[in-house]
């Protein structure tokens, strides 16, 4: 039966449009080449409409749609089992016998639902077809297996939600247009909900009650489906109190320990271990990030303390009210995302002074940026030049950036240069 269910998923597939109207994300992946294409991050983010954008692509390009293999294994028709895979293949067969396996592309989305998918999809990659697209939601799925599974043959690319770029274009207006008063007003308008309300595509345009219920259940599909259900938890009070602590504290430092040590205090029976491995767990998921310090040495980066950060602010300001009140650190975390969504090698330097981001391209220390609200107050410049300062000069840093809300500078202080931006243009321009 299950090739049956394969020919109706694949009929409906071959009878849907083309998506049409959606945002182009700023994200290239290439469609000439023989490796598998990994696509991951977390759930929401749009890694489907991407795949039906590339699939888009390919058509356009000549490629006849009935060469094109799409399943969301995520569908609740499909049997998890191993077996399923060959069905897939025999049903499109049957369909379409007069197509080539080797000439087929093959877009599996969400496909770590599937037992042993990664054995046959290097078994699809070696025999049948060099065009094979897989999606994830989980950091182990393609970081660790796949990387083994398929011993060097994939390239993978990390989707985030919306940049401040594309949030722009969903609301219809073009990042471009920056020279009128109302022109200027409307960005500023878009960027003040961008930082706020975050850049998951289905919860734009939103009245709050309704964006409140998305970003909800958004948590709790991560929390049970990708936390609980993965790892067996069952210590689930333990780990709810964990993210939301986590969320509540994004651009602070912060250590497993310390959080050990106050989860015990609050009355929770959980352990050390527990919560090092449920650190693990949610940046695997793409809902956390911990940033190390900045260090030569690669073993003194993983020993020290961290900082946090969180995939998406509005899933921060929906989960605590406390964060939703400091735009200085929605900034920063804002900036976070946004670095690595352009793939950048982040740090943070503090020794003595703070230096929020150290960023390293191919080896070599670019930037050293700082971030706040506003520097108009002289304690909090001082101590924000110091800072950015010492970074340039303990790295060797090529650039110094402050980003600011509104506040556009540059002056020269001990010898370095430092430019000051506001954050509405640092986030449009495609080059940092």
């Amino acid at each position: 039966m299950t090739v049956d269910v394969f020919k109706t998923i694949l009929r409906e597939f071959y009878d849907e449009p083309l998506v049409d109207g959606v945002v182009a994300r700023d994200i290239d992946i290439p469609l000439d080449t023989d490796m598998v294409l990994s696509v991951i991050g977390c759930r929401r983010a749009g890694k489907t409409t991407l795949l039906k954008q590339l699939v888009k692509q390919l058509v356009e390009e000549g490629v006849d749609k009935r060469q094109i293999v799409f399943v969301n294994f995520e569908d609740e028709r499909i049997d998890r089992r191993k077996e399923s895979f060959d069905e897939l293949l025999l049903a499109h067969a049957e369909l379409y016998s007069d197509i080539d396996a080797g000439d087929c592309w093959y877009f599996f989305d969400e496909v770590q639902e599937m037992p042993d998918w990664e054995k046959f999809v290097r078994r699809l990659h070696e025999h049948k077809s060099k065009h094979v697209v897989v999606t994830g939601s989980n950091a182990r799925f393609l970081s660790r297996e796949i990387a083994s599974s398929l011993r060097g043959r994939t390239i993978s690319y990390e989707v985030f939600p919306f940049s401040f770029r594309e949030y722009v274009q969903y609301a219809g207006f073009d990042p471009s247009k920056q020279h009128t008063t109302k022109d200027k007003a409307m960005l500023r308008k878009l960027f003040d909900s961008f930082l706020h309300q975050g850049g998951f595509p289905e919860t734009i345009n939103q009245v709050p009650s309704v964006r409140n219920k998305i970003l909800r259940s958004y948590l709790d599909v991560m929390m049970y489906r990708d936390l609980i259900e993965r790892y067996a938890v069952r210590n689930h009070e333990a780990l709810k109190a964990f993210i939301v602590k986590r969320l509540a504290n994004i651009g602070k430092e912060f250590s497993v320990h310390k959080t050990y040590l106050e989860l015990k205090s609050a009355g929770f029976e959980v352990s050390k271990d527990f919560l090092y491995a449920a650190n693990d767990w949610c940046e695997e998921i793409y809902l956390l990030f911990s940033l190390r310090q900045y260090h030569e040495s690669t073993v003194k980066q993983q020993t020290r303390i961290r900082k946090n950060y969180a995939i998406d602010n509005g899933l921060v300001g929906n989960t605590s009210f406390r964060a939703s009140e400091d735009i200085g650190r929605f900034l920063e975390n804002a900036v976070f995302l946004d670095l690595r969504r352009n793939g950048k090698e982040v740090f943070f330097l503090k020794e003595g002074k703070e230096c929020d981001f150290i960023v390293r391209i191919n080896g070599k220390v670019e930037l050293a940026i700082q971030v706040c609200k506003s520097i108009m107050d002289s304690d909090t410049r001082i101590r924000e030049i110091e800072g950015l300062i010492q970074g340039v000069k303990r790295t060797g840093a090529a650039k110094a950036v402050i980003i600011t809300l509104d506040e556009e500078d540059i002056f020269e202080e001990q010898g370095v240069v430092v430019h000051v931006q506001p954050a509405l243009k640092w986030f449009l321009q495609k080059e940092k």
